[in-house]
């Protein structure tokens, strides 16, 4: 009897595991996902601080032509730059998310206004409270 409680156990918790595992990561791509959603709309915006938000606070930007930059130092510039010119557009389109436990990449394009495309790689970690922030972020355009 106790044999075949066990072995139901087993057989219950191997049936139910994969569906418990692939519906957290469901929510985590989802979540990544509307922090592109979110990335986008409060670049359009002009929102620094909703776009800050999105950030890690041990986050490191890697533009292209120039220094990798943490976010300690970016942040404090992007108040004045988003205030001085927002673009009339932006399109992030994920290609590719990954969910790795408390970590996640994610690869894609993005377009801004009509003038620049270009592609991303992007490292998430997830946070204490369990939200998703960017903690690495490499981009370059496709065109000079």
């Amino acid at each position: 009897m106790i044999r075949t409680t066990l072995a139901a156990t087993a057989l219950y918790i191997a049936a139910t595991l994969p569906a418990a595992v692939s519906a957290d990561t469901a929510s985590d791509e989802a979540a990544i996902l509307e922090i592109w959603s979110t990335y986008s709309d409060a670049r359009v915006a002009g929102d620094a601080q909703a776009w800050l938000g999105l950030w890690d606070p041990e986050g490191i930007r890697m533009p292209p032509g120039a220094p990798a930059v943490d976010f300690a130092t970016f942040s404090q510039g992007i108040p004045a730059a988003f205030a001085k010119s927002q673009p009339s557009s932006m399109e992030i389109v994920a290609d590719e998310v990954v969910i790795m436990g408390d970590w996640a990449f994610s690869r894609g394009n993005f377009t801004v206004g009509d003038e620049v495309d270009g592609k991303f790689l992007t490292i998430f970690r997830r946070q204490e409270d369990g939200s998703w922030r960017i903690y690495r972020d490499a981009f370059n355009m496709n065109t000079p």
